[in-house]
């Protein structure tokens, strides 16, 4: 898709035979509920949001999220942060993974001149070497230790947790600020009530390795949570004693997983991928243009097939295949994306046959790869197309 391409497609329908696909449309109208929805749980809960902006990547809808009242910004990578500094965004930001290199520390302290700066950390050896990079420029590094509450990824073990925040404190050239965690075993559980189970118990955890820092003489300001489907669980059911901030991403679009999870419906979906149908080769399947490379290949654990059809057009006419309906109500069995190759996908369908030209609409299995795939990215309300977004932290992997 050419820049004319993009400018000629605002105004018109995602329907619009005009406008090439497959193309990605965030609808405003539900980014703008998601975004006031979980800022109002937060501010009734008396927590602060940090929402985490891997899952758009653009500082426009950053600017919404803060605009509503998030406190800050949670970036997965240095590159992130600074792309969003550039586009004018200047904030409390939290760099939620590690990173290595001298060169790296020296942009981190670059930045924290211009934006107050937490680096996540979980092994006392590298927050020593940030610490002593920083004590040489006569500067200090805001370290924010990251714990496991058992999800078995970056962190130290939730048990052990305040001796090595000890450790760090007593460090050269750093200012020991806080936890944080990322419970993703949320994410495989089978019930919704053990995935209430988990979203308790990390912040149970979290908030008793915090008291324990507190008792060793150390202040610890922030008791940082993340993940969308725990935040969720966290605010609704009043397990915020002892937390001050969350760090959800993902309900700004919401997504196939979040239905299954149990956390949204698939009106509450505002990112949708819009695609073709290219080919019917056979009875009851069809052929579409979208593939690997725009819809990737992330499977839902609790659904089948590589995203949910939530709508067919053509020519003017448009079939919605969903109504208002509960959390955790995933898709009918009319049309089932069954198969996805680099460029094509292959869809299977029951009922009235797809056409050649029919555009489906499909919510992804993950929304948070989709914005850093796509070269531009469509926003408007009631399937009319207002603008579009780049993603100024596209690719930003480093």
């Amino acid at each position: 898709m050419t820049w004319h391409d993009v400018e000629q497609g605002v105004g018109r329908s995602i329907f619009d035979e005009k406008i090439p696909t497959p193309f990605v449309f965030v609808d405003l109208e539900t980014l703008r509920r998601n975004i006031a929805h979980m800022q109002a749980l937060a501010q009734m809960a008396g927590v602060k949001l940090r929402p985490h902006i891997k899952t758009h990547k653009i500082a426009a809808i950053a600017k919404m999220q803060l605009q509503a009242g998030a406190f800050g910004l949670t970036v997965a990578k240095l590159g992130e942060a600074q792309a969003f500094i550039d586009a004018g965004i200047q904030t409390s930001y939290m760099v939620a993974q590690p990173f290595v290199s001298t060169e790296k520390i020296r942009w981190t302290l670059q930045m924290s001149e211009i934006c107050e700066m937490f680096i996540c950390l979980d092994n006392v050896e590298l927050a020593a070497k940030i610490g002593e990079i920083a004590a040489n420029e006569s500067k200090s590094v805001e370290i924010v230790l990251i714990v496991d509450t058992e999800y078995k990824r970056f962190g130290v073990d939730w048990s052990q947790a305040s001796q090595v925040a000890e450790q760090i404190a007593r460090l050269k050239g750093v200012r020991f600020r806080g936890i944080r965690s990322h419970d993703g075993r949320i994410y495989r559980m089978p019930t919704l009530e053990e995935r209430m189970q988990v979203a308790k118990e990390e912040a149970e955890r979290m908030a008793e390795v915090a008291d324990q820092i507190r008792q060793l003489g150390i202040d610890c300001d922030w008791v940082s949570i993340g993940s969308t489907p725990g935040s969720y669980f966290v605010l609704r059911n009043g397990w915020t004693e002892g937390i001050t901030e969350l760090r959800p991403g993902n309900y700004v679009f919401h997504d196939r997983m979040q239905i299954s999870l149990g956390v949204a419906r698939p009106e509450d979906c505002a990112l949708r991928v819009i695609a073709s149908v290219v080919s019917t080769p056979r009875e009851g399947e069809a052929l579409i243009d979208a593939g690997l490379k725009t819809l990737t290949g992330t499977l839902d654990r609790f659904s089948e097939g590589y995203g949910l059809v939530i709508a067919i057009g053509h020519d003017g006419e448009v079939k919605s295949l969903i109504s208002n309906s509960a959390p955790g109500t995933s898709q009918s069995p009319q049309i089932f994306l069954e198969r996805l190759w680099e460029e094509c996908g292959l869809v299977r369908y029951e009922g009235e046959p797809l056409r050649i030209g029919d555009r489906l609409v499909i919510v992804p299995n993950h929304a948070c790869e989709i914005t850093n795939l796509a070269e531009f990215v469509f926003y408007g309300s009631n399937d009319q197309i207002d603008g579009f977004w780049v993603a100024e932290a596209k690719s930003k992997v480093w």
